[in-house]
């Protein structure tokens, strides 16, 4: 049984390999278990159940019914980083009632004491380390002959003195990717080999869920569902917990048969490809719309997150024309110094040439922005806001810096003395609170300088009128709507999406 746990405190929360905390305004499908579920229920030999209890907002105690209904032998969920404590209730749970319980979160990963601090709570029976579509169905075939051969000849399984010493779950030790608790210790298998050929894996087995109608973002409507068409992400930002590694590429054609598949079979309205940098080939992103546009598919729309240096007119032209409506790029900062320092490898030109293509053909342009990266004061805050209102993109986020643990600059948050907090569940980049100070601002001087950004932006008169379309009155009450509930957030002090 493969659970996405519950919302926590009425967030949803995107539980990634590039994405792995509470968020606000989208619901999106939980891409990592169908694809993990996928890998499995290609195999006769399992029989697989999916509960989203996040997507479908489904209280604990439902998933604890379900768990109970289904008597799993094996329960795997993920976590959010800022999500812990309340996730692993799942596991919790599960293990109560007998399950084997598995859980992955790629941050955690990286960072084993972290993942070691959570087997000692005892409800934890395996983490996965590596990827986990590399990992699962030599995991589940491991369980599956144990239990086999548990039922034929009780307790075979234990041959030597090495695994008496290691306990129940010894049968796991030539399961590469995982680590396992027993006996009050924890056990590193050897890493898994990563996934050279993504083509080979199975579409996201979405046959799983009952619908995909609670899938939304800001902007898309449902049903509406994730793309992946490259993984990994080799820049070197400072900030990132997902960069810094190799990037692997679809073939075309696939991508093309899992859109058509989701609109044929789903009829899904909208989707979002759900890469760190889908344009990082260049001439490939052309292919793939120009593929698009052939197969009737430049009806749906899309969105997409790339960088600044890897558009150019003609791709985005390209884009424009195979659906995509909106796209999302990492701003950080209005400071060239800031940027050097965060080895984003994006200059302010590269941005500003970026904008200016998208406000050209039309598209919605939506700028990522950080506040309180290494260098931060008073002075770059105000580069920042005329940098934006420069660009003067669509919808601007504003986020905390938030140095999650396996990041560059966390270490020097940390040995500065400029890091707050080690309670993860405050490591949300949304929040109203920020885990950090600069050396020139203080945790308070970020929190007013992080409102006094967004009103700077969004009391702007003219800036309101250009959101008004003539004629679309269904986008300009719900534009509206979500503009109000932005400036009430801002002046209630409240998270700000």
């Amino acid at each position: 049984m493969f659970i996405n746990p519950p919302r926590v405190d009425g967030f949803p929360v995107v539980r990634e390999e590039r994405f792995e905390h509470k968020d606000m305004g989208s619901v999106y499908p939980p891409l990592s278990l169908l694809y993990m579920a996928s890998m499995i229920n290609k195999e006769s030999d399992y029989d697989v159940k999916l509960i989203d209890a996040n997507g479908f907002d489904l209280a604990i105690q439902t998933v604890t019914e379900e768990i109970i209904k289904f008597a799993p032998d094996i329960v795997i969920t993920r976590c959010g980083f800022d999500t812990q404590e309340q996730d692993l209730q799942v596991l919790k749970i599960a293990h109560g009632l007998g399950s084997l319980t598995v859980l992955r979160n790629k941050i955690i990963a990286d960072v084993p004491e972290i993942r070691d601090s959570i087997f000692k709570k005892n409800f934890v029976d395996v983490f996965i380390d590596s990827e986990p579509e590399s990992v699962i169905t030599a995991l589940c075939k491991e369980v599956l002959l144990y239990k086999k051969t548990k039922d034929m000849h009780a307790d075979q399984w234990l041959l030597s003195a090495e695994n008496r010493a290691k306990g129940c779950l010894a049968f796991l030790e030539k399961v590469p990717g995982i680590s396992f608790h027993c006996g009050g210790r924890v056990f590193t298998n050897e890493k898994a080999a990563e996934i050279s050929d993504i083509n080979k894996l199975p579409f996201p087995a979405y046959e799983l869920l009952p619908s995909l109608n609670p899938y939304h973002t800001g902007v898309m409507s449902a049903p509406f569902a994730l793309v992946q068409t490259t993984r990994g992400c080799p820049f070197l930002c400072t900030f990132c917990a997902y960069g810094k590694s190799k990037c692997r590429e679809r073939n075309v054609e696939s991508v093309i048969q899992e859109i058509k598949y989701l609109k044929s079979n789903f009829s899904i309205k909208s989707f979002l490809f759900f890469d760190d940098t889908i344009s990082i080939k260049g001439g490939r992103i052309e292919e793939l719309c120009k593929r698009m546009e052939e197969e009737g598919l430049n009806t749906l729309e899309w969105v997409c997150c790339t960088r600044a240096n890897l558009v150019n007119y003609e791709m985005l032209k390209a884009m424009k024309k195979a659906g995509m409506k909106e796209i999302a790029i990492g701003v950080e900062t209005g400071s060239a110094e800031i940027l050097k320092l965060a080895k984003k490898g994006v200059t302010l030109e590269d941005i500003r040439q970026a904008a200016k293509w998208c406000k050209e053909l039309g598209i919605m342009f939506y700028a990522l922005v950080i506040i309180g990266l290494p260098g931060e004061t008073k002075e770059t805050v105000k580069e920042t806001i005329k940098f934006i209102k420069e660009i003067d993109p669509f919808y601007t986020q504003v986020c905390f810096s938030t140095p999650f643990p396996n990041t560059d600059i966390y270490k020097y948050y940390e040995e500065n003395g400029f890091l707050l907090t080690k309670d993860w569940s405050k490591y949300f980049p949304l929040a109203e609170e920020p885990v950090i100070r600069t050396q020139a601002l203080t945790a308070e001087d970020l929190k007013k300088l992080r409102n006094y950004i967004y009103k700077k932006l969004l009391f702007r008169p003219l800036y309101l009128l250009r959101k008004v379309r003539p004629f679309d009155w269904k986008w300009n009450i719900e534009g509206a709507k979500k503009i109000m509930q932005r400036i009430a957030a801002v002046i209630m002090k409240k998270p700000v999406r």
